[in-house]
């Protein structure tokens, strides 16, 4: 579910995309997470769940400010700052996946001080 509604994906029956007016091309685009290191990329994906992982956030964020960033799409029922490595990186719990969905898709390469984030769905259970 995303946005109330059900989305579904298959593959297509068309073996080429022609260009439109609407048509975006994402091949060297910030917003194409699967573009560089697609090996390390690919052992990371799973299916939507209901807690998302945020990476790439500013140096000084506190769990209050990321929550505030995230709420609008849903209740958020735990949120946790990490750091590793020397960089900033936090899990999100949602009350729903779709919750979890829409946050990922509208905040997703958004920028929040200074810092363009990155959101994944993460494969923990709990946090």
């Amino acid at each position: 579910m995303l946005f109330g509604k059900r989305l579904e994906v298959n593959f297509s029956k068309h073996p080429n995309i022609t260009q439109g007016p609407d048509t975006h091309e994402y091949m060297n685009s910030n917003l194409n997470r699967f573009n560089c290191n697609a090996a390390k990329n690919y052992r990371y994906c799973c299916s939507p769940t209901r807690i998302i992982h945020v990476s790439s956030l500013p140096q000084d964020i506190i769990e209050i400010e990321l929550a505030s960033l995230l709420v609008e799409h849903g209740i958020i029922f735990n949120c946790k700052v990490l750091e590793m490595n020397g960089k900033k990186q936090a899990l999100v719990q949602f009350e729903t996946e779709e919750e979890a969905t829409e946050a990922l898709v509208c905040k997703h390469a958004s920028s929040l001080s200074g810092s363009v984030v990155h959101i994944s769905f993460s494969q923990l259970l709990n946090i």
